[in-house]
């Protein structure tokens, strides 16, 4: 962990540990520990206990966790989850992550996609600098962190990529500029021939229905979801390829492979979605407002 954070022990009654800083070594702890109960503490904190490091906006808005002793598990139900367009499209070779948090997803796919060129953007530069204390990799020839707007990357950026994931939050839930019609078609212009968007859709203002009508509207109903108890998310899954449904035969069989290999549920997630692809109605089973 970069030796430049500030430390001091866990101020808040229902944590306990230590809280790490992007602060001075010098700076008044009481200060710090005022800003930090009061809520008025503007920049993204650590707080640690035991093997559990996790990366918050505010103490009601978990942003990341990390398990120390396996930094490139996916600790968090809803990374998991979103990792169910692999059996649709095992072997991606590009990329694109929307938002990075403590790297979760991103160390997972460096790890377990050897082969894919990860690209990860986020706009705090804040939350970037705390890549050492998750132990997110350096860039290098096939992974790079850029710190910048996600929809001005994805508008001025005309490279094709297969996967585009996002995960990117403001201090009550997904970024608006993420969340509109004109993102959505920026992001399919994006996607190769096949690709595919998949999108965490959480916090207090998402108003779930809204943008899953919008995807299915821009990706022509070419939508699926899966519902994550912890924490009320949905996970989006948006299919650019025109051969949809998918032969769920196929994507079981690949599921099934993925599992043995990855240790995530993905058999159970594509039983999930495709029972979404079968309910009446709108796939995704939203209703759709054009």
């Amino acid at each position: 962990m970069s030796e430049t954070l500030y430390e001091l022990p866990c101020p808040f009654d229902i944590e306990t540990g230590i809280v790490r800083l992007l602060e001075p070594l010098a700076s008044d702890a009481d200060i710090l520990r005022q800003a930090l109960l009061s809520g008025k503490y503007d920049k993204p904190f650590l707080i640690e206990h035991d093997d559990l490091r996790t990366l918050y906006f505010s103490l009601g808005l978990v942003q990341s966790t990390m398990r120390i002793s396996q930094p490139d598990a996916l600790d968090l139900a809803y990374t998991r989850k979103m990792m169910a367009f692999l059996p649709f499209y095992p072997r991606p070779k590009g990329i694109l992550l929307l938002g990075l948090g403590g790297g979760s997803i991103a160390k997972f796919c460096y790890r377990h996609l050897p082969r894919t060129d990860l690209t990860a953007v986020e706009i705090n530069p804040h939350v970037v600098a705390f890549r050492d204390a998750f132990r997110i990799p350096a860039d290098n020839a096939r992974f790079r962190i850029y710190c910048d707007d996600a929809a001005r990357f994805v508008s001025m950026h005309n490279a094709r990529t297969d996967v585009i994931l996002v995960d990117a939050f403001d201090g009550l839930g997904i970024a608006p500029e993420l969340a509109n019609p004109g993102f959505y078609a920026e992001a399919y212009a994006r996607l190769s021939t096949n690709g595919i968007l998949v999108m965490n859709l959480a916090g207090d203002k998402t108003g779930f229905g809204d943008p899953l009508a919008q995807l299915a509207h821009v990706f022509d109903d070419r939508v699926l979801s899966l519902k994550v108890r912890d924490g009320g998310n949905h996970i989006a899954f948006a299919f650019k390829n025109p051969s949809f449904p998918p032969r769920w035969d196929t994507v079981h069989t690949a599921a099934r492979d993925l599992e043995r290999k990855l240790g995530l549920e993905l058999t159970r997630y594509v039983q999930q979605l495709e029972k979404s692809e079968r309910r009446v109605g709108y796939k995704a089973g939203f209703d759709k407002r054009r």
